[in-house]
């Protein structure tokens, strides 16, 4: 917008929902023989989540030291896989490593922008403790939205953009990741100048699900058991069955219910590298009461129009958490689904 530069708070994480018009069916194969096969449909969610996630590798956020002798040509968001040959999972092998090293220097082997790079770094001296001059980070966590299942697939997409790590705002290269029921959930509203979040208590023991695949366009993944056909199936539709006006997301409240909130879409992005391409505004008193608006926690909210899954949430304005953005649901059905 002329004149005035929009601050976007991006919004981490996933969710299941339904629409409160929705009638409850119970799933069988005859549902899928009725379906117009040239059509897509899917189960639509809304169901918010704890995600918990370890790295491939471990993530470079910053310098111990700034000297070039110690960073070498490693640069903030590299993720470090090996170190003279050695394959590394986690921060702990790290220091095994270097332990048994009499070196001075060793080879750091490493990922940036899917790309294998090598490169020689001095090691610091610590006392009797050899490390390399760097801060790193092997696991995250969060909260999000599943936006659908897709039971042809079998597979879940949630959250609507890409996981980043927080200090360097990089796509994680993901390991392993996990999605949990979250308990004693609890609402931080979002007001002007600061956004509000979604937190939580989860159990490590229990996950429901789990996703190796961290995208642009967020998340794809399988749950741990069959997912309940609670819900009726909607059509997926594309960004030429997106209107200006009214349209439903949908997101969980705190007594596990999942319920729809009415919006208004505002604009229309046709720039096909925008990932911010529908512009939405909360008008919904139910949700502003609940939420404040959009807050961090709900990417992934699927956003309904005229009985079509059209997109999801991704991102608030920052000053007026009542606006924000969503994607295309295409972009998430293309993704390769990897689990």
């Amino acid at each position: 917008m002329k004149g005035k530069k929009i601050i976007i708070s991006l919004i981490l994480i996933s969710f299941f929902i339904l629409l409160s018009y929705y009638y409850k069916s119970t799933y069988s194969s005859n549902d899928i023989e009725a379906i117009n096969m040239n059509k897509k449909y899917v189960y639509p969610l809304g169901e918010i989540v704890s995600i918990k996630a370890t790295t491939d590798g471990v993530l470079v956020i910053g310098y111990e030291d700034e000297s070039e002798e110690y960073i070498g040509g490693i640069e903030i968001g590299d993720n470090i896989v090996d170190i003279n040959g050695v394959k590394i999972e986690n921060v702990k092998d790290i220091f095994e490593i270097l332990e048994n090293i009499n070196d001075d220097e060793v080879k750091v082997g490493l990922i940036r922008d899917e790309k294998y790079i090598n490169e020689n770094i001095k090691l610091k001296i610590d006392r009797e403790y050899k490390k390399l001059g760097l801060w790193v980070r092997d696991k995250i966590s969060g909260m999000g939205t599943l936006t659908f299942y897709d039971p042809e697939k079998s597979v879940f997409k949630g959250i609507g953009h890409a996981i980043t790590d927080s200090d360097t705002n990089e796509l994680l290269k993901i390991k392993q990741g996990y999605i949990y029921k979250p308990k004693n959930l609890n609402v931080e509203k979002g007001i002007k100048e600061k956004n509000g979040y979604l937190y939580s208590d989860f159990d490590l023991n229990n996950p429901i699900g789990q996703f190796k695949y961290n995208s642009n366009f967020g998340i794809t993944g399988v749950f741990n058991s069959e997912k309940e056909k609670s819900i009726q199936l909607i059509e997926i539709g594309n960004k030429d069955d997106i209107k200006l006006g009214r349209a439903y997301i949908l997101l969980e409240d705190k007594t596990k219910n999942i319920m729809s909130y009415e919006i208004n879409i505002n604009s229309i992005s046709t720039d096909k590298q925008n990932t911010i391409q529908i512009s939405i505004e909360v008008i919904d008193d139910r949700l502003i009461n609940y939420t404040g608006g959009i807050i961090q926690g709900m990417s992934g909210a699927p956003i309904i129009q005229n009985n079509k899954l059209i997109g999801a949430v991704t991102h608030v304005i920052k000053d007026n958490p009542k606006k924000g953005y969503g994607i295309f649901i295409e972009e998430m059905i293309k993704l390769e689904n990897k689990n």
